[in-house]
C-alpha cells in the first residue's frame, strides 16, 4: 500500500443539511428532515454534485416547490453553514499516515462551493491533490471517476486504499481493483488501519 485516497463529506469535514434548516425551521428536525428528503433530493444533490450549474439547479427547484422559495435559496447563500467541524481524530491520522510515508488523495462528490469549504479546512492542505466530481462531471459511484483519480496521479490500483462513508462507494472501489475501507469515525478506521498493517 503507497496511497490512501479519502472522501471528503463526513470523512474529512462534517457535511450536514441539518446544520442549517434546523434552525432554519426553528427548531423543528422533522420539517427540516422532510425537506431535506424530499425538497433538496438525492438526484438535486447528484445533479450539482455532477458539475450541472449551482444556480439553475436552484432557480430549477424555486420553480418546481415555489412555496420553498426562500428556503431553497438558503442552500446557496449560507452553504457554509451546512459544513461543520472537521471530523474528529481526523487531522491526526493525516499526520500519522504522511509521517508512514504514504500518499494522501481526496475523491469526492462535491459541488463547485467545495472550494471555498477546501480553503477554510487546513485538513485539505494535507493532501497531494484530488478528484472533485463536479469538475469531471461524473460522480462516485461510477467507476470511471475512480479511473480518473488513478489516471491523474499515476497510481496502481492494488497500491490504493479508498477511504469512504458509504458503502455502495466503497464496493465501486473494490470493483476498480483498490483496496478499500467504509469509515465510521477516526477511532474505527485507525483500528482497521492497524488491523491491516497499514499503521
Amino acid at each position: 500500500m503507497k496511497n490512501i485516497i479519502f472522501d471528503f463529506g463526513k470523512v474529512l469535514v462534517e457535511f450536514n443539511p441539518h446544520l442549517l434548516y434546523d434552525t432554519v425551521f426553528k427548531g423543528d428536525t422533522e420539517k427540516a428532515e422532510w425537506f431535506n428528503q424530499n425538497i433538496t433530493t438525492p438526484e438535486f444533490y447528484d445533479n450539482i454534485d455532477r458539475g450541472d450549474d449551482f444556480g439553475q439547479c436552484i432557480k430549477n427547484l424555486q420553480t418546481e416547490h415555489p412555496e420553498y422559495a426562500e428556503e431553497i435559496s438558503l442552500y446557496d447563500t449560507r452553504y457554509h453553514d451546512m459544513v461543520g467541524k472537521t471530523m474528529p481524530g481526523m487531522p491526526e491520522l493525516l499526520d500519522d499516515l504522511k509521517a508512514q510515508g504514504y500518499n494522501l488523495y481526496g475523491l469526492t462528490n462535491w459541488s463547485y462551493k467545495v472550494y471555498a469549504v477546501m480553503e477554510k479546512y487546513p485538513i485539505f492542505r494535507k493532501l497531494t491533490g484530488s478528484v472533485i466530481s463536479s469538475e469531471e462531471h461524473i460522480i462516485k459511484p461510477d467507476q470511471r471517476i475512480y479511473q480518473c483519480i488513478l489516471d491523474r496521479f499515476q497510481l496502481q490500483p492494488d497500491e490504493c486504499l479508498f477511504v469512504d462513508d458509504k458503502q455502495v462507494n466503497v464496493d465501486a472501489a473494490k470493483a476498480c481493483g483498490m483496496h478499500a475501507q467504509l469509515f465510521v469515525d477516526a477511532d474505527q478506521l485507525r483500528k482497521a488501519l492497524q488491523q491491516i498493517k497499514v499503521l
